[in-house]
């Protein structure tokens, strides 16, 4: 493209000295241009992998033409989410799109964005599909096709070859399954002002609260192909605990009632159908290791959802084994 916009690609790093480096170069590799690269360095003042990251990203930047294009802004650990807003407020692109350190761009995904902005310039928001590696190590080319269909669920027409517009009803779709991914989205940063920024309040999934609030905001479309390359790397927040994760998802799906208190009521009986199950599920667990009372408690939030006898039912036999288990009085 002649006349590249600017894109500002946002880094949050936190002891990802391993992985930084192909981060980085994965950026430098796009067919596209246009673009800024902000590492937001979080791994604290004085730390071993503070000083690997500084001298990753200044090798870099003696490898580059046009230095400038790549800066490191460096403040306390605040999360992924502190980190990217961070950057959102210090980027000068006219568009915004995020990358983690342990993964990637393929190289035409800021071209392949950036052509449907300018086919269709009324839209705010340009995601994508992504390709995957496994804990084992096994590529996945599309996380459309094995984990996420509600993607293609979404209606939408095709204006060029993989370049879709989705359409009004994006949200809805989005509420019903997360599929866009933090690192394959693009965003107009006028549709995010002053105010719409990635929650610090949740640590799992808290793009999909973000990407709603842009769904909401702004028409969408969507490059039908694969654009990144995420690693699933053991001891992520998404893959450290399942109890903690159903927790932390049972907090963002509240979050979402009360967020989305507008929504159709088709949506929120999306929502609140996926929130008695994560309650369930939690319920179950507590069950197993002989957490009856808390079981009890997270079965009667299941109910709160949605009414289910059979709920009811373990809900009912949960506490009366909590009941049985509280140790006797003592005789004064």
């Amino acid at each position: 493209m002649p006349s590249d916009p600017l894109v500002s690609v946002i880094v949050p790093a936190y002891r990802a000295s391993q992985t930084l480096a192909r981060c980085i170069d994965s950026v430098l590799a796009q067919t596209f241009t246009g673009w800024e690269l902000i590492v937001v360095e979080q791994s604290g003042a004085g730390t071993l992998e503070r000083d690997a990251a500084v001298e990753i990203v200044g090798a870099m930047r003696r490898r580059m033409r046009n230095p400038g294009r790549l800066r490191l802004i460096e403040q306390e650990n605040t999360g992924a989410s502190g980190g990217r807003n961070r950057g959102i407020d210090e980027s000068r692109g006219s568009f915004v799109a995020f990358l983690d350190a342990d993964d990637e761009y393929l190289p035409r995904k800021l071209e392949r964005q950036a052509t449907l902005f300018r086919l269709r310039p009324e839209l705010g928001l340009v995601f994508g599909d992504y390709a995957f590696v496994d804990i084992e190590g096994r590529r996945h080319e599309s996380v459309f096709d094995e984990l996420a269909p509600e993607a293609r669920r979404a209606p939408s027409q095709e204006i060029a070859p993989g370049l879709r517009v989705c359409g009004p009803d994006l949200f809805r779709h989005l509420a019903r399954q997360y599929f866009i991914a933090t690192i394959v989205g693009m965003v107009r940063r006028e549709v995010l002002a002053d105010d719409l920024r990635f929650s610090t309040a949740h640590r799992y999934a808290e793009e999909w609260l973000f990407y709603l609030e842009v769904a909401r905001r702004a028409r969408a479309g969507y490059v039908d192909e694969p654009l990144c390359l995420h690693h699933h790397v053991a001891g992520s927040a998404s893959r450290t605990s399942k109890s903690e994760n159903l927790l932390n998802l049972a907090d963002l799906l509240e979050e979402m009632l009360r967020r989305f208190a507008d929504a159709d009521r088709k949506t929120r009986s999306e929502i609140r159908r996926r929130l008695a199950g994560v309650r369930s599920d939690l319920a179950m667990s507590a069950y197993a290791r002989g957490a009856y009372r808390v079981a009890a408690l997270e079965w009667a939030r299941s109910l709160h959802r949605r009414a289910d006898a059979r709920v009811l039912a373990r809900c009912v036999q949960a506490a009366l084994l909590s009941l049985r288990r509280r140790p006797a009085a003592v005789a004064l």
